[in-house]
């Protein structure tokens, strides 16, 4: 899913992750199928994966390192606190204050940072009491990254911890072997009217998505059906397909809630839809995020034994 939707993974590894699969799968986009003595299909899906363990392992805003979610919700100022290794919201300044954030006529500021900390939108400063955070703006305090995600009326800060122990203990996801029999001919079928709906989320929230198409496909014998979700009709988002899904290997070799496909829309009704890049919801790897859960009929009755697997396996 793109960055905007799986809030709150910070937008550059979700990127640099989302980029790995956009560009491998721009071939199934076009409807090529791969065989199963494609080497290199199972080579690019291999490096992928590869690309996505080193990216979990090294970056600070690693899942593995997702630490806590703080919610600010007042428009006055509250200050960000680090004592004892634990990072909190306070209304005052006290002891271990790093930061404080506050709204100004709709929006989020940030003011009050003790001398080592920064606040950056990918390579450009974010200017204290003057310019307001946009989703992904990162501040760094110590061994701390926090993501910042404002919306209406509150602020999201994810919290990333480079010591966090799950992330100094993380090898590799886990997945099932690349199986071509699971990169399946689709058809696009764009529905008229791509209305709003209202999905249920993790935290017991609702996120905002289109309802955008069908995608007709053949697994296992069955003629099966999912609804393509889009996360904004304009923009860069417009050009990609989420759909969201549960099968009937969740709670066991995959991940309870269900699994995530991201597909570039193609350009003509039939293209492949490989579930050998299914990925787990960020809500796999820690309490800190806020995962869309896939809607009801997006139910699948058989398993579909490819892609991530849930972790811990």
């Amino acid at each position: 899913m793109r960055k905007k939707n799986l809030l709150g993974i910070g937008p550059a590894i979700l990127a640099s992750g989302l980029l790995l699969f956009f560009v491998a799968n721009a071939r199934a986009a076009s409807g090529e199928t791969p065989g199963a003595g494609d080497d290199p299909w199972q080579k690019e899906l291999l490096e992928e994966r590869a690309q996505k363990d080193m990216e979990f392992k090294t970056s600070a805003t690693s899942p593995m390192a997702g630490s806590a979610r703080l919610t600010v919700s007042t428009p006055e100022k509250t200050f960000i606190t680090i004592i004892d290794g634990s990072v909190d919201a306070r209304p005052l300044a006290a002891g271990g204050a790093v930061f404080a954030v506050f709204s100004r006529e709709g929006q989020w500021f940030w003011d009050d940072a003790a001398a080592e900390v920064t606040c950056r939108l990918g390579e450009r400063d974010i200017a204290k009491n003057a310019e307001a955070l946009l989703p992904g703006s990162l501040f760094r305090a110590g061994r701390f990254t926090l993501a910042a995600y404002p919306g209406a009326g509150s602020l999201a800060l994810i919290v990333f911890d480079a010591g966090r122990r799950q992330l100094l203990e993380f090898k590799h996801l886990l997945y099932f072997p690349p199986d071509s029999r699971y990169a399946v001919k689709a058809r696009l079928e764009i529905l008229p009217e791509k209305r709003e709906v209202k999905i249920l989320t993790s935290r017991r929230l609702e996120k905002t998505f289109y309802r955008y198409a069908r995608v007709h496909f053949t697994l296992q014998g069955r003629d099966l059906v999912l609804t393509a979700l889009k996360t904004s009709l304009e923009g860069a988002d417009a050009g990609y397909l989420f759909i969201p899904f549960k099968d009937a290997s969740n709670g066991r070799e995959t991940y309870e809630v269900g699994r995530f496909i991201d597909v570039p829309e193609p350009g003509q009704a039939d293209f492949i839809l490989d579930f050998n890049r299914c990925y787990n919801p960020l809500c796999n790897y820690s309490p800190a995020y806020n995962c869309p859960l896939p809607p009801l009929e997006n139910f699948l009755d058989i398993a579909v034994p490819a892609g991530e697997k849930t972790y811990p396996h």
